[in-house]
């Protein structure tokens, strides 16, 4: 199996690094990168597995609205499935004593536990949206197609500073270079609206909405809103004409 190449390459390399440091700080990430790893798995197929456990934990927290508890479950010390006499002490919710109940042993008294009403407090992970504050939708595909790189590099003032013919261009990165640089690590190709740069340690690369998320430094979905409202563009086919 391969990790697919579909999808946004920046968006991608967020979620990479997220992942590096989850391996690190957080028990369930790090748990499976270790178990992944005793099994003789390549370092980057664990990273593929602890980006997709990664994706599954952000997804359950915005879901209960819940922030993450690390104690929710023992991630790196993990109840067996199937416990022996031994180890299936007090740790074991399932066939530890429970209220009176014993595994395979008749009580003459069984007291069933109360089931509880009362919520344990949690801080909510959502922010709290004011009365009629609905995100507008956003169609990032008809949102690209309405702007070229050409009229947003020649917005950003970066357009002159370009060296070549054509569609493919060349210049100083305006993400990591100096004005005082002479490198040409910043290719784009205006027929096709993308760019790259081939720096290491920078390494950009993506589309119109990837360029402006990156130049002003906002989340691909603000940065969306922004564009639309700097070049007045419909944000989606239903919105009408401004």
């Amino acid at each position: 199996m391969h990790m697919s190449r579909k999808g946004n390459d920046l968006v991608r390399s967020y979620l990479w690094n997220a992942a590096r440091v989850a391996i690190r700080h957080n028990p369930a990430i790090r748990a499976l990168y270790r178990r992944l790893r005793a099994k003789g798995k390549r370092g980057d197929v664990a990273m593929g597995h602890c980006m997709r456990k990664l994706l599954h934990l952000v997804f359950a927290v915005w879901k209960t609205n819940r922030p993450f508890d690390e104690k929710h479950y023992a991630w790196e010390n993990p109840v067996p499935a199937n416990p022996t006499p031994s180890s299936a002490g007090a740790t074991d919710p399932v066939n530890d004593k429970a209220g009176g109940h014993k595994r395979n042993k008749s009580a003459k008294t069984v007291v069933t536990p109360a089931t509880s009403n009362v919520e344990a407090a949690h801080s909510a992970v959502k922010p709290a949206k004011p009365p009629g504050a609905a995100r507008p939708q956003v169609d990032f595909a008809f949102l690209r197609q309405q702007v070229s790189l050409g009229q947003v590099l020649a917005h950003l003032g970066l357009f002159d500073q370009l060296r070549g013919s054509g569609a493919q261009r060349r210049g100083p990165c305006p993400l990591h270079s100096h004005a005082a640089d002479r490198e040409q690590t910043f290719s784009v190709n205006l027929s096709e609206n993308t760019f790259r740069c081939s720096n290491a340690k920078c390494a950009v690369q993506g589309n119109v909405l990837d360029l402006w998320a990156a130049i002003h430094r906002l989340p691909l979905y603000d940065a969306a809103l922004h564009l639309a409202e700097t070049f007045g563009l419909r944000r989606n086919r239903e919105e009408p004409p401004q």
